[in-house]
Formats: C-alpha cells, sequence, structure tokens
C-alpha cells in the first residue's frame, strides 16, 4: 500500500486556514496592489496543486503525477518571486498600521519564511525518489508559511472578544499574536515528528528544520524589532 492515502484530505485544513486567515485579501480583491494578485493567486494555486499531488499519486499513473509536479516547480518560483514585491510593499506600512513599529523584522521573517519554502522544494525534488523523504519536504513547506495566515486568523476570534475600536485597544500586539502562532506551528509539527519516530525510529529532516526556525523566529521579531542594521540593511536591498 502507498504512504499517506489520506494526506490530500489533511492538506484541506491548513489551505483552509489559509484562506480564512487572507479573506481580507478576497474580499478587496478588487482593490489589492499587483503584487498581492500575484502572490496571492499563485500561492493559492501552488497550494491547490499540493493537495491535488497526494491523491493523484494514488489514484493516477505517475506520469501524470509528474507533469502536475513540474508545473508546481514553476508555481513555487511565482510564489517566492513575488513574496519579495509582496515584502517590499510591507516595509513601506503607514504609520497607523499595527505593523508599522515592527515592519522590518516582520519582513525579515516573511524573507525567512519564503526562504525555507523555497528550500524544502528544492528538497523534494532533489529527493524526488525517496517517497518518504519527499513527502515530508513537500508537506513542509505549508508549515513554512502558515503562521502569517494563523495570525491573521486569530484576530477574528480575538475581536468578537474584545470588539476593539482601534488596533491600539487590543491588550496585545500584532508580535504577541504571531508568537503564539509560531509557538502552535511548533508544536503541531511536533507531533508528526514524533508519529514519524513512533513508527520508524527516524525523525526527518525536513521537519525538524521547520520546528527550529518556529521558535528561533520569536526570538528574532522580539528581540531586533526594527534594529537600526536592519533597516539599513532592507533599505539597501530594496533601494528605499
Amino acid at each position: 500500500m502507498k504512504s499517506f492515502p489520506k494526506l490530500h484530505l489533511w492538506l484541506l485544513i491548513p489551505f483552509a486556514l489559509t484562506l480564512i486567515g487572507f479573506s481580507g485579501y478576497w474580499t478587496g480583491f478588487s482593490e489589492a496592489p499587483l503584487r498581492w494578485h500575484l502572490h496571492g493567486i499563485s500561492a493559492t494555486a501552488w497550494y491547490l496543486i499540493l493537495i491535488i499531488q497526494p491523491w493523484l499519486y494514488h489514484n493516477r499513473p505517475i506520469q501524470i503525477h509528474r507533469k502536475v509536479g513540474m508545473l508546481g516547480i514553476i508555481l513555487a518560483g511565482f510564489v517566492t518571486a513575488s513574496a519579495i514585491g509582496v515584502i517590499q510593499g510591507n516595509l513601506t506600512q503607514p504609520d497607523q498600521s499595527p505593523l508599522y513599529a515592527v515592519r522590518y523584522s516582520l519582513s525579515l521573517l516573511d524573507f525567512i519564511f519564503i526562504t525555507g519554502f523555497l528550500g524544502s522544494v528544492i528538497a523534494a525534488i532533489w529527493n524526488a525518489k525517496n517517497i518518504q523523504v519527499h513527502a515530508r519536504w513537500m508537506i513542509s513547506t505549508v508549515f513554512w508559511v502558515l503562521s502569517p495566515a494563523t495570525t491573521r486568523l486569530s484576530f477574528i476570534p480575538l475581536g468578537m472578544i474584545y470588539q476593539p475600536k482601534e488596533f491600539s485597544d487590543f491588550p496585545f500586539s500584532w508580535v504577541e499574536v504571531l508568537s503564539w502562532n509560531q509557538v502552535l506551528v511548533f508544536f503541531v509539527v511536533l507531533v508528526l515528528m514524533v508519529l514519524d519516530y513512533r513508527k520508524e525510529k527516524k525523525i526527518y529532516l525536513a521537519y525538524a528544520l521547520v520546528a527550529i526556525v518556529q521558535l528561533s523566529c520569536i526570538w528574532i521579531v522580539l528581540a531586533l524589532k526594527d534594529a537600526p542594521w536592519l533597516i539599513s540593511l532592507f533599505n539597501h536591498l530594496f533601494e528605499l
């Protein structure tokens, strides 16, 4: 029996969380800038392929899975390239934005996340003949980019509870909510690692790398904030 027979169903969960988390993009679709469209549409298409691929692997000839995988590689490139444009746009947040005070450190996190995403795609391609390793590298792409979506999603129930007139009325900051979500992603990945170890006595690098970086990013955003050297670095890179 082939591995991961229900993976496509499990992948629907983070896909739904991401769609809801970024619902503001879809509801304001006509007003969104081009860089958001390039990233939002390519990322959605990538997610759909990620969901479809396990189903194709189990239910269709392997040649179809490989052909769709080639399309996925192209989309992954679009997702990465468009993310750079989004990062640049985020650096020009208006001063009334809740992200303004930490826009540089959050942009550094976004850069780390999209680098991890692309690295996992490349590692998955490199290990295409090892299904167990290949699949976990592909699954890990979800967790690299999940916390930005779940952080936004968290503010939906929090908004219902606190009903703030302004974002500043929340008793916590964006960074604090992001940190909670980083911990959440870490624990989900940790569960996957424990399940693998119980079944195979093995820890996969794809998951371990995500787990380590997710916790490290909490320190990065809390300790660095918008350090002068970080501001200078990003201003130089994007010629701001």
